[in-house]
């Protein structure tokens, strides 16, 4: 009897027109990309918190709070929480998990990439945290990405999309590195989450949202990496700087080239045999197509170290060779307006603790932000 059954539906499915079977295949594809979907964030759910931050403010004579939130999420089991920089200089930081709050102490902030690194001051019973692996390229443009995020007082959920490219860009402002543009649409306080692929590999932290194309850019993992390995360290993230300012010009081939501007007094560029009007071809194993190029190369070179620049100059390709050193003094971090942090008023009550939430915004007690 099973046997005629099965002979039976092969002989009804053979009888189908191509367009059924077509459909028939994308609904099952639509299943299994769905399953794959409930699965990731049911193993990685444990590791998703709400990142909150206030800074105290006086108005007629009344104390309030700035309240700032985002998403973060667990970076090792002893606590740590990679997010935002929600609040510089904060006067209190905690996150939400899983019903309760937990005092945190801020390990180091980087207002360039726009991190911070914190540790909760308790343990909760249970949580996972997520595992960085070895930090590769950003993902072919049409692979699926999802963020898991934590936004305004909802629940921890998924958010699908897929990456659609790379920038070195927003309008005028140059990114600290290439950005990966994702068609996540990332609202307030989901800023700060971590961006898994299908199998479960982290590939980057929410960055800034670009609420007109209901799209986003994530930080690479590559990134989040290198800033969370320094901030563990030492509290800061150092970068390094060239001392070279490049603009770009229309060459014979209608394309654009790279060329050497100027060079800052006193900085390794000058020191070097660079010149002006030089061609950048390549600065460390990074092809030089734009100015964002140059930027993603310095973010990722230390100071101290050597950085060859390939260079074009009277029709010869050269050499040369620059030792970096620190960058002076960072830029201006993304306008929160981009980031998309949300932001409300709170009335500070008179004590709390690492304890169940109420319900509503109340913020706990205790200074824990730590100056470094």
């Amino acid at each position: 009897m099973t046997r005629g059954l099965a002979t039976g539906l092969s002989l009804l499915f053979v009888g189908l027109p191509s367009t059924s079977l077509f459909a028939q295949d994308t609904i099952d594809a639509s299943l299994v990309l769905q399953r794959r979907v409930i699965d990731l964030f049911a193993r990685h759910k444990t590791a998703i918190v709400r990142v909150k931050a206030t800074r105290e403010t006086r108005d007629d004579k009344k104390i309030k709070r700035s309240l700032k939130m985002g998403t973060g999420f667990f970076v090792s089991n002893e606590g740590h929480v990679l997010t935002s920089a929600l609040l510089r200089d904060a006067d209190r930081v905690w996150v939400e998990f899983d019903g309760n709050f937990f005092l945190s102490e801020v390990v180091g902030e980087d207002i360039v990439s726009n991190v911070a690194l914190l540790k909760v001051k308790n343990l909760p019973e249970k949580f996972s945290f997520v595992v960085f692996g070895e930090p590769g390229d950003i993902p072919p443009v049409g692979s699926f990405a999802l963020a898991l995020t934590s936004a305004l007082e909802f629940q921890p959920a998924p958010a699908l999309g897929i990456v659609q490219g790379s920038e070195p860009a927003f309008g005028r402002r140059l990114f600290p590195t290439l950005m990966m543009r994702t068609s996540i649409a990332v609202g307030p306080g989901e800023v700060g989450a971590p961006v898994l692929d299908l199998n479960g590999k982290f590939i980057g932290l929410t960055y800034a949202s670009l609420p007109d194309l209901r799209s986003s850019f994530v930080l690479p993992a590559k990134a989040c990496a290198r800033i969370r390995d320094d901030l563990l360290l030492t509290g800061k993230v150092t970068y390094a700087w060239f001392g070279v300012t490049v603009v770009r010009k229309l060459n014979a081939r209608n394309g654009f080239d790279v060329i050497v501007e100027g060079l800052v007094e006193g900085s390794p560029a000058a020191s070097s045999d660079l010149r002006n009007g030089d061609r950048l071809v390549r600065i460390g194993d990074s092809t030089i197509r734009n100015r964002g190029d140059v930027a993603h190369s310095a973010f990722y070179a230390r100071p101290g170290q050597f950085v060859t620049f390939v260079i074009a100059r009277e029709g010869k390709e050269l050499e040369v060779p620059i030792r970096v050193s620190s960058r002076p003094l960072p830029p201006d971090p993304i306008p929160n307006e981009q980031t998309e942090i949300a932001e409300v008023e709170a009335v500070v009550p008179d004590q709390g603790d690492s304890t169940s939430k109420s319900g509503n915004p109340d913020v706990p007690d205790g200074n824990v932000s730590k100056q470094n």
